[in-house]
C-alpha cells in the first residue's frame, strides 16, 4: 500500500520513549510500569487512536476520538479473549512491546504493520537465551531468529534502525522492489544482532547461499541478459528469468503461472495473461490488480480500487 502523506508530531509520552525510560529503571519499577492485562484494552485504544489521528486529516477521512477509542477497546478485548480460548497467557512485557511496535508503525501511517503489531501478546515460559521458533514460546514474547531464519533464541525486544547491506554482508531481509512492501524504518535484530537489509536500489537482495556464507547474505541481482536459472540467482527488478537468461518483464502476453513475468504496471490475471493494473474506482478482489495496490474488497465480495482509503477509514474508526 502506498505510504499515506502525514503531518506527524510525536506523542508527549510515546511508548518508544517509554521503553527507553524503562531501561534505566529498577526491576520493581519496570514491573510496575509494564502494561497489565486489565489495562491493555484501554492502553491499546489510547495508543492506537492518538497515533492514527494525524494519518486521517490529510486524506480527509473522518476521525472521531471517542468512536475510535470505543472500537479499538473492543478489538483489544476480543484479542485477549482469543488467547484465553487458545489456552495462552497474556505477557505484560509482550503487551508493552506490541504497543511500541504499533506506535512506530502508525507514526509513518504504516497501517498493515500496525494492524499486526499485537499478534504476539501471548507468551510461554521460556526465558531469554532459550531456543525458540516463535515469540509465543518466550516470556518476553520475542524470538530472535537465527542467521538462516530457521530457529532462534528468546530475547528482549529492542528496536534499531536498519542498515543498508553491502555485497556478502549478513542480512535479515530484502526490500525496495517496486510493488513490494515498504522498507522498514525500524526492526528487531536477529539472534546475531543483525539489522541489515539488502536494498534493491543498491542492487542487492537477501539470499541464502551455502556455498558463499553459512547465513543469509546480500547478493547482487543478475542484470538484463545475464545467465539465470540457478535457484541462488535472482534477476534484477524489471526483469525475469526465461530460457536461462534475464529478460525484460512484459506489460501484456502470457504469464504462465509466473506472475513476475508481468511488469510493475501489470498483473497476471486468472487466464494467465498480463493485464494493465486498474485505476481507482475499477472493480477488484485484491490490491495486486490495482495501480494503487489497494482494493476495498474483503476477498470474498467485489470491491473497488482505491488509494488506501478503505483501510485508512477502518484504522481511523479504531478497527485494526
Amino acid at each position: 500500500m502506498p505510504k499515506v502523506p502525514v503531518r506527524w508530531k510525536p506523542l508527549a509520552a510515546g511508548f518508544g520513549a517509554f521503553l527507553t525510560f524503562l531501561n534505566g529503571c529498577s526491576s520493581s519499577d519496570t514491573d510496575a510500569a509494564l502494561v497489565s492485562r486489565a489495562s491493555f484494552p484501554e492502553r491499546f485504544a489510547s495508543s492506537w487512536c492518538q497515533t492514527v489521528a494525524p494519518c486521517c486529516e490529510p486524506e480527509h477521512v473522518v476521525f472521531d476520538l471517542e468512536t475510535c477509542r470505543s472500537h479499538a477497546r473492543e478489538f483489544a478485548t476480543t484479542l485477549l479473549e482469543s488467547g484465553i480460548d487458545a489456552g495462552k497467557s497474556y505477557g505484560p512485557s509482550a503487551g508493552t512491546n506490541c504497543l511500541s511496535r504499533l506506535e512506530r508503525a502508525l507514526q509513518n501511517c504504516e497501517l498493515e504493520a500496525a494492524s499486526s503489531a499485537c499478534a504476539s501478546i501471548f507468551v510461554g515460559d521460556s526465558p531469554n537465551g532459550t531456543p525458540c521458533e516463535n515469540g509465543s514460546e518466550c516470556t518476553s514474547g520475542y524470538c530472535a531468529l537465527g542467521e538462516v531464519g530457521l530457529s532462534g533464541v528468546c530475547a528482549e525486544a529492542s528496536f534499531r534502525a536498519p542498515r543498508h547491506g553491502e555485497l556478502g554482508e549478513a542480512c535479515v531481509g530484502s526490500c525496495g522492489v517496486p510493488g513490494s512492501f515498504q522498507c522498514p524504518t525500524s526492526l528487531l535484530p536477529n539472534a546475531a544482532g543483525v539489522v541489515t537489509y539488502c536494498y534493491a536500489e543498491d542492487g542487492f537482495y537477501c539470499a541464502f547461499d551455502p556455498d558463499a556464507l553459512p547465513a543469509l547474505s546480500c547478493q547482487r541481482y543478475a542484470a538484463l541478459g545475464a545467465p539465470c536459472g540457478n535457484a541462488d540467482v535472482r534477476c534484477s527488478p524489471g526483469t525475469f528469468c526465461a530460457d536461462g537468461a534475464c529478460v525484460p518483464q512484459r506489460a501484456s502476453g502470457p504469464c504462465e503461472n509466473t506472475p513476475e513475468q508481468c511488469d510493475a504496471h501489470s498483473y497476471c490475471d486468472p487466464n494467465q495473461q498480463c493485464q494493465p493494473k486498474q485505476p481507482n474506482g475499477a472493480a477488484c478482489f485484491s490490491g495486486e490488480t490495482c495501480t494503487s495496490s489497494s482494493c476495498s474488497s474483503d476477498g470474498r465480495s467485489e470491491g473497488v480500487c482505491d488509494s488506501g482509503s478503505s483501510l485508512l477509514s477502518r484504522a481511523c474508526s479504531g478497527s485494526p
